[in-house]
């Protein structure tokens, strides 16, 4: 509506102008028309934040584990057995058996010979003699153990990526549909 006021003003001041200027009557007159710039909305989608990928680095996870260990290896000791003695008596002969010549009086004064045995003599004798040798006794000892603490991983490390994706807003902005101008006109 605001338009075709505004076409209707400069038709009148057109034609005011026309006749003014004398000479100029009906369809071959013309008048200069003004044409505004026109502008209109435009819808944009721009990028509000670019696309971004965060790295978080995740320490590995650790934990105490008891093991067993040796503290002293099992082995084997040797242990010597003296030899054993003791005392053996025994009879020994100290003289064998013979035969002496032996003179002797009978009953009647007369001296008599013969032969006479003498039968062996014998003596105890003491002598240590080995009951049992020396030898060697081994004897296994066993291992002894304890605990000791140990750190140990549990869960190695690691890097974690987040992505975050870009963010776009659509954004309005006024641009200039038609420059405008001026242009000829013919006045009815």
């Amino acid at each position: 509506m605001r338009r075709f006021a505004l076409a209707s003003v400069f038709a009148l001041a057109g034609l005011a102008s026309a006749q003014a200027g004398g000479g100029c009557y009906g369809s071959q007159c013309y008048q200069r028309v003004d044409h505004p710039p026109t502008y209109g909305v435009v819808a944009e989608t721009v990028k509000v934040r670019p696309a971004q990928t965060y790295a978080r680095h995740v320490p590995p996870v650790y934990a105490t584990q008891m093991e067993k260990v040796v503290v002293r290896p099992a082995h084997r000791v040797e242990r010597i057995i003296p030899a054993q003695y003791g005392t053996v008596a025994e009879q020994v002969m100290v003289a064998p058996a013979r035969k002496v010549w032996q003179v002797t009086r009978d009953s009647w004064g007369r001296e008599v010979g013969c032969w006479v045995t003498v039968p062996a003599q014998y003596a105890v004798q003491h002598r240590q003699v080995q009951i049992s040798p020396a030898r060697a006794v081994y004897e296994d000892i066993p291992a002894v153990y304890g605990h000791r603490e140990r750190t140990v991983m549990v869960e190695p490390g690691y890097v974690k990526h987040h992505h975050v994706p870009a963010e776009y807003a659509t954004r309005h902005r006024h641009v200039m549909v038609s420059p405008g101008g001026s242009s000829w006109q013919r006045l009815h």
